[in-house]
């Protein structure tokens, strides 16, 4: 399991470097609705639909919002974010309830209603920092980085010191020491960005801010993790999928990713200087 683990996350790296490199802005955003397609459609897992067409009808109406949204609503975009980022807050309550009965969790329909705020604003997110002063392929390696940081910090800073649960009604294995171990990371990653040349278009922003928004954005990225094993537990199910070996499903992959990057984005265009 192991050896497979590390092979597919190593296709997975090389193929988003090569994203990220070489396609063309158009080429790439194609690519992003392509792979949220796919967690739209893991979503309808975790949401306990099984009928076919409601599960197809609902990937091609996220897809066709985020869409919609990315062509026509950029001047909406800091409201749309701001948005992304409330849901996550309450996101966060409905895992600190857990398992107590909540009526947002307790319906497929519900469920549903509940991927738009998860995925629309991601989509929204990414294809929006071509409009970004700067260098659109550092921001986003710079996010992937950021966000591997925190969960590669949490990882080996629980194995080392990890004693006390950090949510053990929905993910037994986090613990605080390693959560505190993903925020040291981060800002690490993110004191290290910020010395590039590519970040001159971020030098009005101090370290101390910085420091700040990188722990915020680590814990964002926790709680995404956290709300699928929540899904996940609620389903009884081990991953969102089976489409990549060794890692379960696409959703598995994005569950940190659409917590934080809707915050990361939202820092970046207020902190970009023209």
């Amino acid at each position: 399991m192991l050896k497979q683990r590390v092979i597919t996350a190593s296709i997975l790296v090389l193929a988003l470097l090569a994203a990220i490199m070489w396609l063309p802005a158009a080429g790439f955003d194609a690519l992003v609705f392509l792979v949220f397609a796919a967690g739209a459609w893991e979503w309808t897992t975790l949401s306990g639909v099984s009928n076919r067409f409601a599960r197809v009808a609902y990937v091609a109406f996220v897809v066709a919002t985020g869409l919609l949204l990315s062509l026509f609503a950029h001047q909406l975009i800091k409201v749309v974010l701001i948005s992304a980022v409330v849901w996550w807050l309450q996101a966060f309550l409905l895992i600190c309830q857990y398992p107590r009965p909540n009526p947002l969790m307790d319906k497929p329909a519900s469920l549903l209603m509940v991927g738009f705020p998860a995925l629309v604003p991601c989509l929204l997110a990414l294809t929006s920092l071509e409009q970004l002063p700067g260098d659109r392929r550092f921001y986003i390696v710079w996010f992937i980085a950021l966000v591997a940081s925190a969960d590669i910090g949490a990882y080996f800073a629980g194995k080392a010191f990890g004693k006390t649960r950090l949510a053990a009604a929905v993910s037994p294995n986090k613990t605080w020491e390693g959560f505190c171990g993903g925020l040291l990371a981060t800002s690490a990653v993110a004191v290290a960005g910020m010395q590039l040349p590519q970040a001159a278009h971020l030098s009005g922003v101090n370290i101390f801010a910085l420091i700040v928004a990188a722990i915020a954005l680590a814990a964002l990225s926790v709680v995404g993790d956290l709300f699928e094993s929540l899904l996940k537990r609620q389903r009884n199910l081990k991953d969102s999928g089976n489409l990549l070996p060794g890692h379960g499903g696409v959703m598995d992959r994005l569950d940190s990713i659409t917590a934080a990057l809707p915050f990361y984005v939202l820092l970046l265009n207020y902190a970009v200087a023209p």
